[in-house]
């Protein structure tokens, strides 16, 4: 049996010029990886702050219910902008949006005592209903 070929084509895929540009997009998609995962966390930090601070103000500045959201995408944009040097995207005020309101929702949860995932469950079939 002549295996000379799988011989040839091993040198050929471990020559520089093969090996080279394969560990630059691999290089490349790393990099392109960290830096997606650490832009949602820095999203998610900045979000979980800005209902931090809305929770604990929002009496005194005299907004509730739908205002609150309009403060935070205020306060979310500008904080956004500070870290990243840009405004953010649409998709990034949405998955910021739908954060708050699970946050919201868990503290709401959290302040009636329902810990547990029964009554979880039961509270959430019953606010997706309405």
């Amino acid at each position: 049996m002549n295996t000379s070929w799988l011989k040839v084509i091993g040198e050929v895929l471990t020559s520089e010029a093969v090996m080279e540009p394969v560990i630059a997009a691999l290089l490349g998609y790393g990099i392109n990886v960290y830096n997606k995962n650490r832009r949602f966390r820095m999203i998610m930090e900045i979000t979980a702050d800005v209902v931090d601070y809305i929770e604990e103000h929002y009496k005194e500045w005299g907004i509730k219910g739908n205002q609150k959201m309009e403060k935070f995408l205020e306060i979310f944009a500008r904080e956004f902008k500070k870290h990243f040097g840009r405004k953010p995207t649409r998709e990034e005020l949405e998955t910021a949006k739908i954060r708050a309101e699970a946050l919201v929702f868990r503290a709401r949860l959290a302040s009636m005592n329902y810990y547990n995932y029964d009554n979880y469950n039961i509270i959430k079939k019953s606010v997706i209903k309405k």
